[in-house]
């Protein structure tokens, strides 16, 4: 074999290696394919709130507790029927905070807290830093009633450890939050920094009337599947 024709053989399986490799690139596969981490729910604490905590003469705030703190990632279905009188609608309001356990709740932060109003609307805040130094994002808001007779969904991916509780500065984010309203996705991949889910705070706006009705919330632990 001459030299023209070694160094045409050398070009030509040079040339077959980097097709290779580009191909090899581009058949990787793509985030939230067959390669993603699969995940398993197993529940928590599952309870049932009826009306009457949602239809105080006053404010009050009642907590429930984990026997257990979850500090990494987790979900939270909660499904309300509760129903208010007809005269008060708007003037009917119940809360569901989650947060971590802490001795005073409104230091319970980093918080989620899900408004319900008696005429269907639904607002979403997230809190990550004391309530005195910062205002609540609203993650949702939607007038549109009957969400009421689906599941809210909320789902908590974590990529880092737990933040400070009752954090004076708002941490950087370590992991990633989901909501889903019956089969529709809210708000995707919302980053928020997050310390642990132990206790969930309901509360009522003084002159609530729900009359009737109940708010289910299930809490689910979220580990990758081995």
């Amino acid at each position: 074999m001459n030299r023209a024709n070694v160094v045409i053989m050398i070009l030509f399986v040079g040339l077959v290696l980097e097709s290779s490799a580009i191909l090899a690139i581009y058949v990787q596969p793509k985030p939230g394919g067959s390669s993603s981490p699969q995940y398993t729910a197993a529940a928590k604490k599952s309870i049932t709130l009826p009306y009457t905590l949602f239809n105080q003469p006053i404010s009050n705030d009642t907590e429930y507790s984990l026997d257990q703190p979850l500090e990494g990632s987790w979900t939270i279905s909660i499904g309300s029927l509760l129903v208010a009188s007809p005269g008060n609608l708007a003037g009917s309001e119940a809360q569901v905070s989650i947060a971590p356990e802490y001795p005073s709740e409104n230091l319970s932060i980093p918080t989620i807290i899900v408004q319900e109003r008696g005429d269907g609307l639904l607002r979403i805040e997230y809190f990550a830093q004391d309530w005195e130094n910062t205002f609540g994002l609203v993650l949702y808001n939607s007038t549109s009633p009957g969400w009421q007779n689906g599941n809210l969904t909320l789902e908590y991916k974590s990529y880092g450890p737990p933040v400070e509780v009752n954090p004076q500065l708002a941490p950087y984010p370590n992991g990633n939050l989901t909501i889903t309203l019956g089969s529709t996705t809210i708000v995707p991949n919302y980053p928020i920094a997050w310390a642990s889910l132990s206790s969930l705070y309901v509360y009522v706006l003084k002159g609530s009337s729900f009359n009737a009705g109940t708010v289910s919330v299930t809490i689910y632990e979220v580990k990758p599947r081995s």
